[in-house]
């Protein structure tokens, strides 16, 4: 059976199928990975068969609409969602071209919240859906009153109403940003438009598989039936976990640094974020390991040299997290899923400075597990907050705290745990 995944979105939203491949594999599953074109050598070099879609999104990401985009979540959530249609409607046209080509040729499609309506609509027949489909999901955004258990709540630490009323109004808006694609498939097909509470019966009847630990997010007890939860999605055999030969030496050379990184999130002013970040490592007397990503970041001169004429900062590109953050004293990232597992697997400590979507969620569930300071909005950030947070996390009580949660987040198979239930639903549809 051919299983098509569909990982639209960022490296958040890919990285976890490259876990979920092989284990489907495993089962006896020809697996194949649909995502933007730009995320070829990744997906190719986990060995999982790619199909591109006819489109980047990293190119997007550093310049123009998406730096303009995600710049705009650090400051209102209203221009988030506003440049965010605009992402979407750009990408409908092809992505809709795309998603009709790859699902006819598939025999079962897993997919994430970007594509749930378009793919959805392809496998709907007359009321059913001809291909079973399994919807995929790495943070908790399902409609929920428990607070901690859902990423949008108005009262995130208690359980509320106000939690459900807000979290289903964030659905509908979520809805209205990803519908495009959808809407001009069944245009071409000749069916209706579909409402928000057709969308919501959908989901509600599709089996869905939330990737997050239950360590991390407690299950919720309004959740739908047809939701189940495992553990993160990781792949421990991941190829190129190794690391450079300069960050080895500069690992070696001294003792565990501080890793400062925001992966797929931009910002307007990588230089003196850089600056920042090295003066407040430098007041620490930390060392530190500044990643590029979107943002990009770079050393700023003259801060690679300590005080004993060592090195005391270095700059990396995409490196391994795995095999990375298991070395480093502490984690500063911008609180997505796939980083905030990946720190949390390391079981080191973590400073969240979230940009966007669900990240400010991750950044309290880190700060009530007691492995980081409060987080710190993207719109916030000043060097005073980042040496306070990062003196947080370097205590000791935040280092036994992630040391604890590390070894119960190791523990569990998620990937695994995933491929299991999606091989029981299409046994139970074959059958």
């Amino acid at each position: 059976m051919r299983v098509l995944l569909v990982g639209m979105g960022s490296r958040g939203d890919v990285q976890p199928l490259l876990a979920l491949a092989p284990r489907l594999e495993q089962l006896g599953y020809a697996v194949s990975l649909a995502a933007a074109a730009d995320f070829r050598p990744l997906v190719e070099g986990h060995g999982v068969r790619f199909e591109p879609l006819s489109f980047d999104l990293e190119g997007p990401l550093r310049t123009g609409l998406g730096r303009d985009g995600l710049q705009g979540s650090a400051i209102t959530q209203v221009r988030e969602a506003r440049l965010m249609r605009q992402v979407v409607a750009q990408t409908a046209v092809a992505l809709a071209g795309d998603l009709e080509r790859l699902v006819e040729q598939a025999d079962a499609v897993v997919s994430g919240a970007l594509t749930f309506d378009a793919v959805h609509a392809l496998l709907s027949v007359e009321g059913s859906v001809a291909k079973p489909h399994v919807y995929a999901v790495f943070a908790p955004v399902w409609p929920s009153a428990d607070g901690p258990s859902v990423a949008l709540a108005l009262r995130p630490r208690a359980s509320s109403r106000l939690n459900l009323a807000w979290s289903i109004l964030a659905g509908r808006v979520a809805f209205d940003l990803f519908r495009p694609p959808g809407d001009l498939i069944r245009r071409r097909r000749g069916l209706p438009r579909k409402s928000f509470r057709d969308y919501v019966k959908a989901a509600q009847s599709t089996p869905t598989l939330l990737g997050a630990s239950p360590a991390i997010v407690p299950p919720a007890g309004d959740w739908p039936p047809a939701l189940r939860q495992t553990g993160f999605w990781v792949r421990d055999d991941a190829p190129g976990e190794s690391l450079t030969p300069d960050l080895e030496h500069f690992l070696a050379a001294g003792p565990p640094p501080v890793y400062v990184g925001f992966g797929s999130m931009p910002t307007p002013d990588p230089v003196g974020v850089a600056r920042d970040v090295a003066g407040v490592l430098g007041r620490l007397g930390v060392r530190g390991v500044l990643s590029e990503g979107l943002a990009g970041l770079v050393v700023p001169p003259g801060s690679g040299a300590g005080a004993s004429g060592g090195s005391s900062l270095i700059g990396v590109g995409a490196t391994s997290h795995g095999a990375l953050f298991p070395r480093c004293a502490a984690v500063v990232h911008h609180g997505g899923a796939g980083t905030t597992a990946a720190a949390l697997r390391a079981g080191v400590p973590q400073v969240v400075v979230p940009h966007a979507a669900d990240q400010p969620y991750w950044g309290r569930r880190m700060a009530d597990l007691g492995v980081a300071a409060e987080p710190i909005a993207r719109k916030d950030l000043t060097p005073a907050r980042l040496q306070q947070a990062l003196e947080v996390a370097l205590s000791p009580e935040a280092r036994e705290a992630a040391y604890r949660l590390g070894g119960r987040v190791r523990a569990e198979d998620g990937a695994g745990d995933a491929a299991r239930l999606i091989h029981a639903h299409l046994s139970s549809r074959v059958g």
